[in-house]
């Protein structure tokens, strides 16, 4: 048999007195059989000086006479928790997600502190808005819900879901009891049915742990589907994450891994993990895969480290990639390739046209490059453009005898659409707009066109375009390097070439000198192209004094394509036969039948100075012209070894002794009275 205790006497605070006198009534319908309840407002409670054996406080900002002398030290104080109903539940969960609401209520705590108990219960799907009657601004929301605090606001708001009154929820219900012994069979079953009709407060912790195991697998299948090895761990370094890529790299599955400590893996790849820092792109080998490191770790709010993470990427992946990326900016045409180091050469000639080149590039004029087909011309322009200021910006090459003259004008300087058949819906760009802030390089300058020529000199000295059927001129800043094989100046004296185009593209003009005038050149050329082609190649005396005699028509793009030619087809060491030289190179050979050293002979400056002057004066007697190259053939068949370079220098030197003259042209060299002397 139950014993009913009806002098337990539970008082009920709540901010207003209607709250109180709610509370009240749900507690008396429950068991207000076995207990005594009495309501308060804040205000009346301020007045009491009664005696209770619990007070129910309704929040716990509400209770804030906890130390007053009205309440009995001993008394022990309870914070009502509260819920929702079921039917109420539903209500709020049929929002769609997303949505902004207002939560209205009587003042702003009990707005806020509704809001937390929904968010808490799990209705995160909608954002919730406090609004209360004395709110300075009520947001322009259209959707409300209330619990059962009709009021002003109400009236105001389109769409209001009334929610009611909130509930006590069970647990605060069987503290109740608990505190008293009073959880007996009958009571059980009272809970037990009311438990039905409302929403838990631990549905709200339900459906946090779903949301965040929910979000755990989120993050795991995202960390799998990266392309990098991830793994994390904790402040006691204990491994806390390991992603799919990460399992085929160390060759361990996930579980196998987690919560092992951080060296277990890593021992290979840092000595000390104790004083572990941030690193970056530390390059190391994992299972025998070169791989790329980095490590960042992670502090709280008070600089305490709580972590790390761990990245891998794998090396030959991202050689991969960049040179995807590579490709795919070569393809558009706006990067410049080469700068001065990759110019080869041992030339003082070359070093000094470097040294110009170089002060050119920090200037922002135009540049002119004058050489021959094959001298590299495009490698000078290419290595201006990233010495200079404007390397971060593209570098526009075109070759202007590549295309005919109407497409040339299109590229050069765009279409709007519909200026002629084919043109792009919507135009396009020209070279000139592209290459904006930076350099455009007009290659073989000198076949465009009188028109263009116009055109262009409009760009230089407007800075500025206008597109092929358009009316809108389009400003650029563009810095121009021309280069061409051609004798401009001639060209314009014979009326050829604008002469006010050729002085505004000649601002700073660049002489490149031929491979003939750079022999010392040859072999280091010879030694870069047998690396870039993967041949190697060895050559006969008689074949180096070929190639170092040889006229070099092609110049350096000649000499390339013989190393690929020789890489192809010659078998074993190169002799002078091998070489894919015109016949006219070897006409003198099949004239003169002697027979001559096969390995040249280097002699001293002196025998080759008497040399040279012994064979001027044959020459001088039987009417032939004494040219370097006919002084070459003839050191050749006698087995002299020199080169051209070191025939020019003794030319020079025994002109300077007053031992001959150097003509011009095909007439070569003279003897003079006191070269006869010492013959």
């Amino acid at each position: 048999m139950v014993v009913i205790n009806r002098s337990i006497r539970i008082a009920i605070i709540a901010g207003r007195e209607e709250t109180a006198l709610n509370l009240t009534k749900q507690l008396k319908v429950l068991i207000g059989e076995y207990i005594s309840f009495f309501p308060f407002s804040m205000q009346q409670w301020a007045n009491n000086k009664i005696k209770f054996d619990l007070v129910l406080v309704s929040t716990q900002t509400m209770f804030m006479h906890k130390r007053s002398p009205n309440i009995n030290t001993d008394t022990e104080i309870l914070y009502i928790r509260r819920t929702l109903l079921k039917e109420s539940w539903e209500k709020l969960l049929s929002f769609t997600p997303g949505k902004k609401v207002l939560l209205i209520n009587d003042n702003k705590d009990s707005a806020e502190e509704t809001i937390s108990l929904l968010y808490e219960l799990g209705a995160r799907h909608i954002d919730l808005v406090p609004a209360y009657p004395d709110m300075e601004i009520i947001p322009d929301i259209k959707d409300g819900v209330t619990p059962g605090e009709q009021n002003e606001i109400t009236d105001s708001i389109k769409n209001i879901t009334n929610i009611k009154e909130r509930v006590i929820d069970t647990s605060t219900i069987v503290d109740i009891l608990s505190r008293f012994d009073l959880l007996n069979g009958k009571l059980q079953k009272i809970i037990n049915d009311y438990s039905r009709k409302i929403v838990p407060r631990s549905i709200g912790l339900q459906t946090t742990m779903r949301d965040l195991i929910d979000n755990k697998n989120y993050l795991t299948q995202t960390l799998n589907n990266v392309q990098d090895g991830v793994t994390a761990f904790d402040s006691n370094k204990k491994i806390i994450i390991f992603n799919r890529v990460a399992e085929q790299l160390f060759e361990q599955h996930s579980w196998d891994v987690i919560g092992k400590p951080i060296d277990y893996l890593m021992s290979s790849v840092f000595s000390n993990f104790d004083h572990l820092i941030d690193v970056k792109h530390k390059v190391c080998f994992i299972k025998k895969q070169k791989v790329i490191v980095d490590v960042v770790l992670l502090e709280n709010l008070d600089g305490i480290h709580i972590g790390g993470i761990i990245t891998f990427k794998i090396a030959k992946e991202v050689e991969e990639l960049e040179m995807k990326l590579r490709l795919k900016i070569k393809e558009s045409g706006h990067i410049a390739k080469y700068k001065f180091n990759d110019i080869i050469s041992k030339s003082s000639k070359i070093e000094q046209v470097k040294k110009q080149a170089k002060k050119m590039a920090l200037s922002d004029s135009n540049v002119l490059i004058i050489g021959e087909s094959g001298t590299g011309k495009e490698l000078f322009a290419n290595s201006i453009h990233n010495y200079s200021s404007r390397n971060p910006f593209p570098f526009v090459a075109v070759n202007c005898s590549a295309l005919p003259d109407n497409l040339l004008e299109s590229e050069l300087f765009g279409y709007e659409e519909g200026a002629f058949t084919g043109a792009k819906r919507g135009g396009k760009k020209g070279l000139f707009e592209q290459a904006h802030r930076g350099t455009i390089f007009l290659d073989e300058i000198g076949d465009i066109s009188s028109n263009l020529q116009s055109r262009l000199l409009r760009v230089l000295q407007q800075k500025e375009v206008l597109r092929v059927g358009g009316t809108k001129v389009i400003p650029v800043d563009v810095r121009v390097i021309a280069a061409t094989n051609k004798d401009l100046f001639h060209l314009v004296q014979e009326r050829q070439f604008r002469d006010d185009l050729y002085y505004r593209l000649k601002v700073l003009q660049l002489n490149i000198p031929p491979l003939r005038e750079r022999v010392e050149d040859i072999f280091p050329l010879i030694k870069h192209f047998m690396f870039k082609k993967r041949t190697q190649l060895t050559f006969s005396s008689e074949a180096q004094y070929c190639l170092e005699s040889y006229n070099w028509p092609g110049n350096i793009r000649e000499l390339e394509n013989m190393v690929e030619c020789l890489g192809i087809m010659a078998d074993g060491e190169i002799i002078e036969t091998d070489l894919p030289f015109p016949n006219l190179f070897f006409e003198e050979d099949r004239k003169n039948k002697k027979e001559y050293s096969r390995i040249p002979v280097r002699i001293s400056q002196k025998e080759l100075q008497n040399f040279l002057i012994t064979s001027i004066h044959e020459m001088n007697q039987q009417g032939i012209g004494a040219g370097r190259r006919s002084l070459m053939i003839k050191a050749k068949y006698m087995g002299i070894y020199c080169s051209e370079m070191g025939v020019r220098q003794e030319l020079k030197d025994l002109e300077e002794k007053g031992y001959i003259t150097i003509g011009k042209g095909r007439s070569g060299c003279s003897i003079t009275q006191k070269g006869l002397s010492i013959t």
